[in-house]
């Protein structure tokens, strides 16, 4: 006996692939744990009194008095621990299925990330530059850490060129060559 009842179609995950350039994942991967190491260390430190930074207090040097400063909390809550959590949340966007995805909106969705950490850098930079008038030596490098992954994902998104578009070109020049003889 025949069932007339319909099985709803599943979402069927993209095969379609990206054309990012392989070594745009493990680079970003790494650029994000180098980054959660250095967050997770400044939010330690933040927490966990028996814990102090290393890190000179000479001249315009001093981390105690950036990560102590009323500067090191955005709307009461401490800087150390949104660095840590942006950098997490940073993983799934550069996890090499995320790469080799070629949904607009996932390219889009990780350069608007990035770019959102580089709004808060520049604010952070301008904060300890201008405001405080000391630098923490840890909070530069996860400023240089989200800098440079924010390039590396500009520069790897600009050289991703989905498979069907290269595939596409092939055959146009084909065409042509068919077209010549």
């Amino acid at each position: 006996m025949a069932s007339n009842r319909t099985v709803p179609a599943r979402a069927v995950p993209s095969t379609r692939q990206s054309g990012a350039p392989v070594w745009a994942a493990p680079v970003c991967l790494l650029l994000t744990a180098i980054g959660i190491g250095i967050a997770t260390y400044l939010t330690i430190a933040h927490y966990d009194t028996h814990v102090s930074l290393v890190c000179a207090a000479k001249g315009a040097i001093d981390c105690q008095a950036v990560t102590t400063s009323p500067q090191s909390k955005v709307f009461g809550i401490p800087v150390a621990p949104l660095g840590l959590a942006y950098f997490v949340g940073m993983i799934p966007w550069n996890l090499p299925v995320a790469w080799r995805l070629a949904d607009p909106r996932i390219k889009i969705g990780r350069l608007i990330y990035g770019l959102a950490g580089i709004g808060f850098v520049c604010y952070l930079v301008y904060a300890e530059a201008v405001i405080i008038k000391k630098i923490c030596l840890w909070c530069t490098g996860v400023h240089i850490t989200t800098l440079v992954l924010f390039v590396v994902t500009v520069f790897a998104s600009a050289l991703a060129v989905p498979a069907e578009v290269v595939a596409d070109d092939d055959e146009d020049e084909d065409e042509v060559e068919d077209a010549d003889d």
